[in-house]
């Protein structure tokens, strides 16, 4: 459901998972598989809305506004060189973060092999990190991550705020006499 962006929390299906295979003595290795391959396969969607976006297939007026050529050129550069810790640090941040990530991914024209390797890896580490909290810790452990991942999100908007800051001190305007002597 998540490949179709409704609101239905990939968290908050881990955390029952977890609770109901506590719980039931329910097969765990078969609830972990569907769980991740649950999450892959929507996150697969969520990657190819954004490729027919970037493609102009889906015309939407408030993202011709937003997007040009640079930026998602930056993006796109972005994305190669930080590509892995993106899509890992991303996927423990709450608030739909991760489909921004994936949406974007699609639309900068991420190369999909990247994407499905650094998706798979990082959708193992949070599903698993989860899952497992939760089955031990119980409810106590979904806050941990609920914590974790608030303190994940505040970092992430820090690391933005200072790399906007950067980038604003590193481009000073032109002097309009630089070209002349």
């Amino acid at each position: 459901m998540g490949g179709f962006n409704l609101p239905i929390s990939e968290d908050l299906i881990v955390i029952s998972t977890a609770l109901l295979c506590k719980q039931e003595a329910a097969s765990i290795p078969s609830f972990c598989l569907a769980l991740y391959t649950g999450a892959i396969l929507s996150d697969y969607l969520v990657y190819f809305w954004g490729w027919l976006l970037g493609r102009g297939s889906i015309r939407i007026q408030f993202f011709s506004k937003l997007i040009n050529k640079e930026r998602v050129q930056r993006i796109s550069d972005q994305l190669e060189q930080h590509g892995f810790l993106t899509f890992l640090f991303g996927r423990f941040i709450p608030f739909g973060i991760r489909n921004i990530i994936t949406m974007t991914s699609g639309f900068v024209g991420f190369p999909f092999y990247k994407f499905a390797a650094f998706d798979a890896i990082a959708a193992i580490c949070n599903i698993s990190a989860l899952f497992w909290l939760v089955y031990f810790l119980g409810k106590r452990g979904s806050l941990v991550m609920k914590v974790v991942g608030i303190i994940a999100l505040l970092i992430f908007i820090g690391v933005c705020i200072y790399i906007m800051g950067v980038k604003k001190i590193l481009m000073t305007p032109r002097n309009k006499n630089s070209g002349t002597l």
